[in-house]
C-alpha cells in the first residue's frame, strides 16, 4: 500500500469538527497508481473521466475451484468459486488500496467505522493489522489506537459489472463516532473496473489452439498438423508462452471464449488479471474449460447466460466477437477500443448485454450476417496495426476481386486450369476427397456471380456501419480477394460434399449448437460460406507477421493467383503473410485458422 506522508496529512487536516477530529477517507480518485492529496478533489463522485477503481478479483489461485469441478458440475456452480467468493485474501496484489487520514489526541472513546454502499454481497474490503491483511465485516469497530495513524485498506470485487444486477459502483464510508454519537464522516466513490477485450495493437501473450486426439477418428492427423504448425509459427514468431494446447473435440477454440481483462492503475503502471469470457453457449461443453482448465493465479472466467427459450445461435460464438483498435472520433475518446458483433434475423448476440454493461467500450452489434451461415465477424472483416496516424487500418474481404481473378485468368486462357491447387498429403483423411473443377466450372456455377455480388454488397454495407462509427477512410480500407458460395457446394467431389462422415470433428455450426438451418422463419435465408478458404481469417502477431490459411488457388505461371494476390495486400501494410494448410480440418468444416486458435493478449496498455 501507499504512505500519504507528512505533506498530504498537513495538507488534509485544515478542518475541523467540534470534537477537533475530522474523518477523511481517499481512494485513487484521480488514477494515478497512487493514494494521495491529490486525491481529494471530487472524490465523492465516480466518472468516466475520475473516480477510483477496484479490481473484479474472480481469479482462482492454485486452481483450489478448478480442481473441483467435475462433469457432475452445473452451469452455474462453474462460477461460484473464485479467490473472491469468500473472505480469504489470497493475492493482496490485487486489492485496490484505500487509506483515512492519521487524527491525533484521540480519546479512548472514539471509534470508527468503515461501511460499504450500494454493493456489499459484490466486494470485499480488508484492513491491515500489525501487517497483515484481515477481512472487514460490517460491524467491526476501530479503536481510537487504530485511527489514529490511519487505517491501511484495500477492496476488489467478488464480481464483475452485469447487465440489470450491479453496475459496478460502490461507496466507502468512513465514520466517526464518540461516545456511540457520529461527530465526523466522509466517503469516496469506486467502481469496479470493466472487462475489456482483446484488439490487434497488443501483442500475443499467449496462443491457444486445439491438440488432435483420437475422438476426431480419421481427421486427428489433419488437426494434429494444424496444430505443430501453429505451435512452430508462435514460437519463431517470438512469443515466449508456450501454446496452451487443449484436448477437446471442439476444434473452434476462437468461438467458445474470448480472452480478456480488467486493469487498475498501479504505482509502477496497470496492474491487471485476465478474464476468460465464456460465449453465451450454455450447454457448450467446451466452454466448460475456461473454469476448469484456463484459470489460475493470474487468470478468472465470466459467463452470462439469460433466461430466453431462443435456441442457441452461432452468432453466439466469440468468432463473431472483434474488437475494432483504439481511436478517437467526434469528440469521444476510445481508449479500449470497441468490441463489434454481427446479428442473424437482427437477434442480437446474448453476450452484448454484458460486454454493454462494462460501459468501455461501447460495442456496436448492428452488423448484418444474415448472408452468412457461421455468421461470424471475422469472415470477413480485420483490424491490422499500422505505421499511420491512426495506428490501424482495415483489411476486409472483397468478392469482386476474387471473382476478377477467376475472370482475368479465364479471358488469359486458362480456364481450365484446375481451380483449387492443393494436393494430397500424409495427414489427410483416408482417400480425400479434393475437387477437380477448373476455373470455367467455377464461374458457371448457378448464381455464382450474383451470390457473390451480394456477399459483396453486405460486406460494404457493414464496412459502412464501421467508418461512420470511427471515421476511417477508403485509403485506410485494404481489399483481400475472396469468394462465397452456397455451403458444401462449388468445390466439390463429383457433385458430393467435400465433407465426410469419417471426419468426427464438428463443423463450426453443429459445435455451436445450432444445425445448418438456422432460419426460423417462413421463407429460408439464402447464408455463403466462404468458398476458397478465407485469408482473413488468420492470425496477427507481432513485428509484421500473419498467418493466414492456405487459399490453395489456382496455379497459373507456377504462382498461386489468390495466394500471390493476398501477400501483396498485406505488404502494402507492412505484413508478411505466412501460409498454413487447413482445408481438411477446419475449412470444409466451415471455419478457418483464426477459428481454430485463439490469443490472450499484452494487457498493460491504460484504457483509463
Amino acid at each position: 500500500m501507499y504512505s500519504l506522508g507528512k505533506a498530504a496529512v498537513l495538507a488534509l487536516a485544515v478542518a475541523t469538527t467540534a470534537y477537533g477530529y475530522k474523518a477523511t477517507i481517499l481512494a485513487d480518485t484521480n488514477r494515478d497508481g497512487h493514494v494521495d492529496v491529490t486525491d481529494h478533489e471530487g472524490k465523492a463522485y465516480w466518472t468516466e473521466k475520475q473516480g477510483a477503481l477496484f479490481l473484479p478479483n474472480i481469479v482462482d489461485t492454485d486452481r483450489r475451484c478448478s480442481s473441483q469441478i467435475t462433469e457432475n458440475t452445473t452451469e452455474i456452480e462453474l462460477a461460484m468459486c473464485n479467490d473472491a467468493s469468500d473472505n480469504i485474501l489470497r493475492q493482496s496484489q490485487y486489492l485496490a488500496p484505500l487509506r483515512t487520514l492519521p487524527i491525533h489526541n484521540l480519546s479512548n472513546s472514539t471509534t470508527g467505522r468503515i461501511t460499504l454502499q450500494d454493493a456489499l454481497n459484490k466486494t470485499r474490503m480488508f484492513y491491515k493489522d500489525h501487517g497483515e491483511w484481515m477481512y472487514l465485516g460490517k460491524d467491526h469497530v476501530f479503536n481510537a489506537s487504530a485511527l489514529e495513524p490511519g487505517l491501511e485498506l484495500g477492496i476488489d470485487g467478488r464480481d464483475v459489472r452485469r447487465p440489470n444486477e450491479w453496475d459496478g459502483r460502490v461507496t466507502v464510508t468512513f465514520e466517526l463516532f464518540e461516545n456511540g454519537k457520529n461527530i465526523s464522516s466522509d466517503t469516496v466513490a469506486l467502481r469496479v473496473a470493466p472487462i475489456l477485450t482483446h484488439h490487434h495493437l497488443q501483442d500475443p501473450d499467449q496462443v491457444f489452439t486445439v491438440a488432435g486426439i483420437d475422438e476426431m477418428g480419421d481427421g486427428k492427423e489433419a488437426q494434429a498438423q494444424f496444430a505443430s504448425f501453429i505451435v512452430n509459427y508462435t514460437a519463431k514468431a517470438g512469443v515466449k508462452k508456450p501454446v496452451h494446447m487443449v484436448e477437446h473435440r471442439d476444434i473452434w477454440v476462437q468461438d467458445y471464449f474470448e480472452p480478456g481483462y480488467a486493469s487498475i492503475p498501479g504505482p509502477n503502471g496497470p496492474i491487471y488479471l485476465r478474464v476468460n469470457i465464456r460465449s453465451s453457449q450454455p450447454g457448450r461443453h467446451a466452454g466448460r474449460m475456461i473454469f476448469s482448465e484456463f484459470r489460475s493465479n493470474t487468470t478468472g472466467a465470466v459467463q452470462y447466460f439469460t433466461n430466453d427459450t431462443l435456441p442457441r445461435l452461432t452468432t453466439d460464438s466469440t468468432g463473431n466477437l472483434e474488437t475494432i483498435p483504439p481511436y478517437s472520433y467526434n469528440g469521444k475518446d476510445y481508449l479500449a477500443g470497441r468490441a463489434i458483433m454481427g446479428r442473424h434475423d437482427n437477434i442480437s448476440p446474448t453476450v452484448m448485454a454484458l460486454l454493454k454493461a462494462q460501459e468501455a467500450q461501447y460495442p456496436i452489434d448492428t452488423l448484418d450476417h444474415d448472408w452468412l451461415l457461421v455468421g461470424h465477424t471475422d469472415e470477413y472483416v480485420q483490424f491490422l496495426p499500422a505505421n499511420n496516424s491512426r495506428g490501424w487500418v482495415i483489411t476486409m474481404a472483397d468478392p469482386e476481386y476474387g471473382m476478377k481473378l477467376l475472370k482475368d485468368a479465364q479471358a488469359n486462357g486458362h480456364g481450365t486450369e484446375r481451380a483449387m491447387s492443393r494436393k494430397p498429403e500424409s495427414y489427410d483423411p483416408e482417400s480425400p476427397c479434393l475437387p477437380s473443377i477448373n476455373i470455367n466450372g467455377v464461374l458457371e456455377l448457378p448464381e455464382f456471380e450474383e451470390i457473390n455480388k451480394h456477399c459483396a454488397d453486405r460486406i460494404k454495407y457493414n464496412v459502412n456501419i464501421i467508418k461512420q462509427e470511427t471515421g476511417i477512410t477508403e485509403g485506410e480500407i485494404f481489399r483481400i480477394p475472396s469468394l462465397f458460395y452456397y455451403p458444401d457446394k462449388g468445390l466439390t467431389c463429383n457433385a458430393t460434399s467435400t465433407r465426410r462422415a469419417k471426419v468426427q470433428a464438428m463443423d463450426i455450426v453443429e459445435a455451436a449448437g445450432g444445425s445448418d438451418d438456422l432460419n426460423r422463419s417462413d421463407e429460408p435465408k439464402k447464408r455463403m460460406v466462404a468458398l476458397y478458404p478465407e485469408t482473413i481469417n488468420g492470425v496477427v502477431y507481432p513485428q509484421g507477421q500473419y498467418m493466414a490459411p492456405n487459399p490453395w488457388g489456382p496455379i497459373i505461371g507456377g504462382k498461386d493467383i489468390f495466394a500471390e494476390a493476398v501477400t501483396k495486400v498485406y505488404a502494402q501494410v507492412g505484413f508478411s503473410v505466412t501460409f498454413m494448410d487447413d482445408w481438411f480440418d477446419h475449412h470444409i468444416l466451415h471455419g478457418e485458422t483464426h477459428c481454430g486458435s485463439n490469443v490472450a493478449r499484452d494487457a498493460s496498455q491504460k484504457w483509463w
